[in-house]
Parts: structure tokens; sequence; C-alpha cells
């Protein structure tokens, strides 16, 4: 977490601050939806993941980037069906001085000025399901191969969510037995749990079934949760951003709407969550060091600094104090400094580093940064909620790389700049807007809906 760059002198006290909690706000937003719900009530067996054609909204940047308004004029408040008020975005034929993608494919970028009106439309179509949709029969796993009632229900509850679409292929002349667990059914399952986050096994084990056992109410609540989340973003991200969801694990590099990077990442545990913010990506740092804010300094690491001085000394670890950029050695004396709030522990750059290689330096008061890890085997994981709050990258030189390409850096000299122990930093010219967010559903570029665990319990 935090880090002071070489040649800089630390603040005269530790300061920690807490990640903010974004509740939902405003009011209203289902005015307008009515109509789509009304279309498909009567149809028991419609299917809600369906493409959505939502209005699309575009606010005018006169003559200069809309990336660079970060006030209130970049939010979105006027529920779906109201007129804007003058001054707010009105339905253009581009979106940040863009073409609008009217044929996205699954390298498209989420439109942040629709997100939340797709959103909105699914859920009055899970509101709509609702007196048609009935529960699995609670029992056994399924698997492929099963056949029995349980199976029909599973059938019908997946076509009603627009997982199954039937049978690949032409039917048999004996059509489809609906009580079997066939292929086709299998591919359903397993995009029902893509969809939502799961482990795809194509099985419908106990997690599936408790899953499966959510009624569409409670999914839409959830739907139109996050839609208020996708309201506190700006309709105009900018031609260039970096998006990170942390209950999908993931980073995104977008450029003109397209996803031109995508890698996993680590976030913060459920006691050290990583806090939503709005900032920008303003220098990358080779071989960083690492000054160890003062809440790992005291739950972690003094009690090993007590417990083995030597092996911390290995591992690059020196005492600095606080005001000043003067480092010795770890010692019982400089221990009780640190102890005492006079001074905090420093681990020099190198293959050791805690931050890994890499790091980018994102200015917050929180002092979250994206950085490199030694600990690649967390990324083999589904859920990887692990660090104390910042953002470990799976692909940090790749970020690296696609940062600096414009300033004339290749692979080559990343890599290079990378190899070492002395700390070089590049400022990163036209520094790109980053997003952290906390988005546990959505509807993606090809209009399916997606789900993922709330992993800091903000869905309750």
């Amino acid at each position: 977490m935090a880090e002071i760059a070489r040649g800089e002198t630390l603040p005269t006290e530790a300061t920690t601050s807490a990640a903010p909690e974004t509740g939902p706000t405003g009011a209203g937003k289902e005015a307008g939806l009515a109509a789509h719900a009304s279309e498909i009530v009567n149809d028991p067996d419609i299917a809600v993941n369906a493409e959505i054609d939502v209005d699309r909204t575009e606010s005018s940047s006169s003559g200069q980037e809309s990336e660079e308004r970060e006030n209130d004029s970049d939010r979105r408040d006027t529920p779906p069906g109201e007129s804007a008020p003058s001054g707010e975005r009105t339905p253009a034929a581009t979106n940040n001085g863009q073409p609008l993608d009217r044929h996205p494919d699954k390298d498209s970028a989420i439109d942040f000025a629709t997100a939340g009106n797709a959103l909105r439309a699914q859920a009055a179509r899970y509101r709509a399901l609702t007196s048609h949709w009935q529960a699995i029969t609670p029992g056994a796993p399924l698997k492929p191969g099963d056949r029995g009632p349980r199976v029909a229900q599973l059938r019908k509850l997946l076509q009603q969510y627009g997982d199954y679409t039937g049978q690949p292929g032409p039917l048999t002349a004996g059509g489809v037995d609906r009580q079997r667990f066939d292929a086709s059914l299998q591919l359903a399952v397993e995009s029902y749990q893509r969809r939502h986050g799961m482990e795809v096994t194509g099985r419908v084990d106990r997690s599936t079934l408790k899953e499966l056992a959510k009624p569409p109410q409670e999914l839409a609540r959830l739907l139109e949760l996050n839609a208020e989340r996708w309201d506190q973003l700006p309709a105009a991200p900018g031609n260039r951003y970096i998006l990170v969801n942390v209950p999908d694990y993931q980073l995104q590099l977008v450029d003109r709407r397209k996803v031109v990077l995508s890698m996993k990442t680590v976030v913060g545990k459920s006691s050290k969550r990583t806090p939503e913010m709005t900032t920008r990506v303003v220098s990358v740092v080779f071989n960083p060091t690492w000054t160890v804010p003062r809440s790992i300094l005291l739950t972690d690491l003094l009690p090993k600094a007590r417990n083995n001085p030597e092996a911390m000394h290995k591992r690059g670890y020196r005492v600095v104090k606080y005001g000043t950029n003067t480092t010795t050695p770890i010692s019982e004396e400089s221990i009780e400094s640190a102890a005492s709030g006079k001074a905090t522990l420093r681990q020099i750059s190198g293959p050791g580093n805690t931050l890994g290689r890499v790091k980018f330096v994102i200015p917050n008061k929180q002092a979250i940064f994206l950085h490199d890890t030694q600990a690649q085997s967390l990324f083999e994981h589904r859920h990887r909620a692990f660090s104390h709050g910042c953002i470990r990258l799976q692909q940090p030189e790749e970020l690296a790389y696609a940062l600096l390409t414009a300033q004339g850096w290749d692979r080559t000299q990343v890599a290079q700049a990378a190899t070492g122990d002395e700390s070089l930093t590049i400022k990163v010219e036209n520094p790109p807007r980053l997003f952290i967010t906390y988005l546990t559903a959505w509807v993606d570029a090809l209009g399916r809906v997606q789900f993922r665990p709330d992993i800091y319990h903000r869905d309750q």
C-alpha cells in the first residue's frame, strides 16, 4: 500500500483513511419502465437475458475533452422517460466525441451513459417473471445424464433467464426430452454459471442450486441497486480510461470504446476493503520501494521484526524516520522507534519487493496503488480478495507498455526497466482516468445480464 518515492521525505505522521461507502442515491428511477414489463408479462417463458436498445446520451464537449469535467454536471440524475433539464445530456449520435457503437462485440466497452437504464430495463423484465417463476424442487445436485421432473424445472428456469436456447443443430424426429439433462442443458448451465461469476462446470452443484433459488424480484432489486451505482459514474468517461470492478476481480483498459487490455486482479480482503474512487494513473514506477503503512506495520511487520530481525533485514526492510529520508538497519532501538510512531519500515527495491517490479501511482488519500505482486499463485483462485486494499495486477508490465507506448516505449524497454535494483519513475503523459468501482451486476456489451458475489456485503 503506502509508498514514498525515492528522494522524497516522509510525512511527519502516518495517515489512514477508511474506504468510503457509496450507497444508492436518487429516486424515481423506475419511471417510464412499465412498458418494458407490459410487453412480456403475459409470456411465462420469455427470456430476460436479451439485448436491450436503450437511448444513448452524451454531453457536449464544447471543444474540450469531456473527461476533464469532473464536476456535478458530469453525473446523471434524470429518471428515464423524463426530459433532461437544460444543460444536461440529450440524445446524440456520438458519445464523448466518438461514433456510437451500433454493432457491439465482445471487445466493446460498456456505455457509461446508458448502463444504469439498461439495468433498470432488465430489472423490469425480471419482475415480470415473478408470477410465473417456480423454484426447483429441493433435492440432490444435478448433472448431465440425470433424468426427472427437477431437470425439466431447471430447463424451464434457464429458458426464462435466457441461458437455455434449445437444442444445438437440427432437432431429431422425437423432439426434446425435457426431463433429461442433455448437452444443450449443460451448455445452458455453463452460461448461467459464467454470468453469475461461478465456477463453470456444467453441473448443478449445491452453490448453483442456491443461486438458482433466488427469486427474480430479489435479482431485480440487485439490478436496480447497481443502476444507482452506475449513476455515480460520469456518462462520458473519456476516450481512454481504466475500469477496475472490485467484485469482478478484473481490470480493463478501454481505448475509444474498445477493451484493449483485460487482466485479473487481487483486491482487498473484507477487513481491508479496496475503496471506490475516481482518479488518474499519473506515473509508472519500475522497481519500487515500499514504505509500510502504519496499520500494516503494527499488525503484521513489527511482530515479525521483533521475532526475527535478521530475516526482515534479508528481505530488504529498513527503518526510516518520519520527516526524513534516512534509513537505518533493523535493531531493537529502531524497532521501538517505529513502534512509538516516530518511524516506519521501508522495503528496498529489488526482486523480493512486496510491490513486485512495477507500481502505478494513482493520487488518493487512502494510499492505494495498482502494483505487481510476488504471490502470482493467487490469480489461480476464482475469488481473489486477499490484499490490504491495494490492487494487485496479473500483467503489470503489459499495462505499463500500454500506457507508455505513445511515449516511445516498447516491450523490450519495459522489460529492461523492470529488471535490476534501481527505482525508475516515468510520468504518464495524458494520464488516463481510473475508475475503481463496486458493481455486483451489469448488462454487458452483448446485452447479457451479469451478476457477481457481494464480497463486501454492500447489497444488503
